[in-house]
């Protein structure tokens, strides 16, 4: 085994009793990103003690690295073996894993490693994982990045969204929290697309992104909800500054000059966007949904090229 080109990657089903314990979470992409931190700088490694020849030359690695407050053994975990735990279970896990190794290192007379001590801990003594795999920890993050990204416009796509609005939705529901939705479509797009050509449709997705991203803040989450429609998630936006925000956009794309958009009925390649925030009288995150959508609706249907907030006492 290459210990160093391999991490272990857990496709494997955890027993009941501990699926309680674990985090329901998905990878994300600061996940992915912190993975990528930890594995390619070998931290894990140092901080195991594996590697032992450099640690006069890494202090400032050590002091830098991983070390984010309420996250620093779950990071561990995480990018060691891409599960997700509690902090504090993190913690108690990552010590009995150093003693592993020690332990089983003393009686093959050779260090096992922290990958194999980490592999043996959770498959036979803590009794989490019944069929682990190893894999190399560049393939694990190329593929868990396309299950979260857009390959063609690399916003994050539907299945990250559907998650994100969830958990935005239940932080709102829970903790008194606000957040918009925005819901944007790019006007007569299948006209651009037919006369045109796929490649140059797929050019001009890409080029919306791009605005999306330059107008949003860090903050926000920008995906492909499918073909040429878009949603936008602004965390901790009213409505006031939400509208304000799906304007800024608004009249981005319309300024854009994009590639022969002169064919088009408008002249103009433009985009009409739905905008609601979240209200306590809101019951799930798809009846949120449907009031972008609305918005969108009416965006659409009263001239295209518009921002249009829903107002729960319009008549749909």
């Amino acid at each position: 085994m290459d210990e160093e080109k391999a991490d272990l990657n857990l496709n494997s089903q955890p027993k009941k009793a501990a699926i309680n314990d674990m985090e329901d979470k998905a990878p994300n992409i600061e996940d992915i990103s912190n993975l990528k931190k930890l594995t390619d700088q070998k931290f894990i490694e140092i901080v195991s003690g594996d590697i032992v020849d450099h640690i006069q030359n890494d202090e400032h690695l050590l002091d830098t690295i991983g070390k984010k407050p309420g996250t620093y053994y779950r990071d561990l975990i995480l990018a060691l073996i891409q599960i997700h735990l509690p902090e504090e279970e993190a913690k108690s896990d990552w010590r009995e894993i150093l003693k592993h190794k020690y332990t089983v290192s003393e009686k093959l007379d050779r260090n096992v490693g922290i990958h194999v001590a980490a592999l043996d801990y959770y498959t036979n003594i803590k009794k989490l994982l019944t069929a682990p795999k190893i894999v190399d920890v560049h393939e694990y993050m190329d593929t868990a990045s396309r299950a979260l990204i857009d390959d063609l416009t690399k916003a994050y796509n539907r299945h990250y969204f559907d998650e994100e609005f969830r958990r935005l939705f239940n932080a709102a529901s829970t903790g008194g929290k606000t957040f918009s939705l925005v819901m944007l479509d790019l006007d007569h797009f299948k006209v651009f697309n037919d006369l045109n050509g796929h490649i140059q449709g797929d050019i001009a997705l890409i080029e919306a992104v791009r605005i999306l991203h330059a107008v949003c803040s860090k903050d926000d989450t920008v995906c492909r909800y499918g073909g040429e429609e878009f949603a936008i998630l602004l965390a901790s936006q009213p409505l006031n500054l939400a509208m304000k925000t799906a304007e800024n956009i608004r009249q981005a794309i319309c300024d854009y000059r994009f590639v022969n958009e002169q064919v088009l009925p408008t002249k103009r390649l433009c985009a009409s966007l739905g905008v609601t925030t979240y209200r306590t009288d809101i019951m799930s995150a798809q009846e949120m949904l449907e009031e972008a959508d609305t918005a969108l609706y009416r965006a659409k249907n009263s001239g295209r090229n518009r921002v249009k907030a829903f107002l729960s006492d319009q008549v749909a």
